[in-house]
């Protein structure tokens, strides 16, 4: 294992997060879009969380994660996109993603997220763990904490 990968073809988004990241402690490795960093998982090496963007040249974060679920289904991964449509955000979801984080976010937010989602260990999404046949339909969605106000906000 080789620490936290950091996704994202915007230069700056990816050396401040890895900078953030690095000051917390982490080691970690930065990736200028999805096919470099599934390459490096070719050459024998994983990370122990992945952050990923959601729209880059290539193959897009939602490819990275699903490519992600069949090869370490276990691994943790945090989307991040700059486009926070709900089929973004439910796209990343679906496809087991840990967190979904919205651009511009706070650094300590995301070094936050890191913390949590290497204390959770190697337990897999709560929405990949069930069967697909019990995972509730979008119409259904329940929740009245402030995060899930401001999703059906929008």
């Amino acid at each position: 294992m080789s620490g936290i990968w950091v996704v994202d073809d915007d230069a700056s988004v990816r050396f401040v997060l890895a900078a953030a990241l690095r000051d917390a402690g982490f080691e970690v490795r930065e990736f200028d879009h999805g096919d470099a960093a599934l390459a490096a998982l070719d050459g024998g090496t994983s990370p122990v969380l992945l952050f990923t963007d959601v729209r880059m040249p290539g193959r897009d974060g939602i490819a990275v994660l699903g490519e992600l679920r069949t090869r370490l289904p276990s691994l943790p991964v945090v989307v991040v996109s700059a486009f926070t449509d709900l089929a973004s955000t439910v796209g990343a979801f679906r496809g087991g993603a840990f967190e979904f984080l919205s651009k511009p976010f706070d650094l300590d937010d995301a070094v936050a997220i890191a913390r949590r989602a290497l204390a959770a260990g190697t337990q897999a999404p709560a929405a990949a763990a069930l069967p697909r046949q019990r995972r509730a339909p979008i119409a259904e969605l329940l929740g009245e904490s402030p995060a899930m106000r401001e999703l059906f906000r929008v």
